[in-house]
This record gives C-alpha cells, sequence and structure tokens, in this order.
C-alpha cells in the first residue's frame, strides 16, 4: 500500500492528537509513570553508590595508602567519562 504525503500527514497529526488525549494533566502518559520514574532513580543512585564503593576498596585494596588514589582516581575519572558520554 502506497500512501501520499498528505495521507501520511493526516495519519501523523491523528496519531498526535490520540497521544494528546491520552496524556494526563501533568504531561505524563502512564498513571504509573512518576512512580516508575522515582524507582529508577532510586535503583540508579543505588547502583552508583555500589560502584563508588567498589571503587574506593578496590583501589586501596590494590595500591595501598600510596598508590591506592591514583587507581581510584583514574577509575573516577573513567566512571565519569562515560556518563558524560550519555549526555551528548
Amino acid at each position: 500500500m502506497k500512501l501520499s504525503k498528505t495521507q501520511l500527514k493526516k495519519i501523523i497529526q491523528e496519531e498526535q492528537r490520540k497521544l494528546i488525549r491520552e496524556a494526563n494533566m501533568d504531561g505524563t502518559i502512564s498513571d504509573d509513570e512518576d512512580f516508575l520514574e522515582d524507582q529508577l532513580l532510586e535503583y540508579v543512585e543505588i547502583q552508583i553508590d555500589e560502584i563508588i564503593q567498589f571503587i574506593q576498596l578496590e583501589s586501596k585494596k590494590i595500591g595501598g595508602d600510596f598508590r591506592g588514589p591514583g587507581i581510584k582516581a583514574r577509575a573516577m575519572s573513567l566512571l565519569k567519562s562515560k556518563i558524560g558520554k550519555l549526555r551528548g
């Protein structure tokens, strides 16, 4: 089935109208979107805290008091770099 540009535009506009009608007053789509976002953020925070603690413990175990801080700094720099790549 081949659609003309006009037909395609009408279909897209109707789908957009459907989404707007389905959206809640606060702009969310699902009733539990806020709850699910809160759960996600809580989980992410826990995971980040665990990664930081792991970096601290392992870098000290590997390098002790002398070389550990440098190992920790490189690991934290890697973590920061990975997160920075998500932004852009």
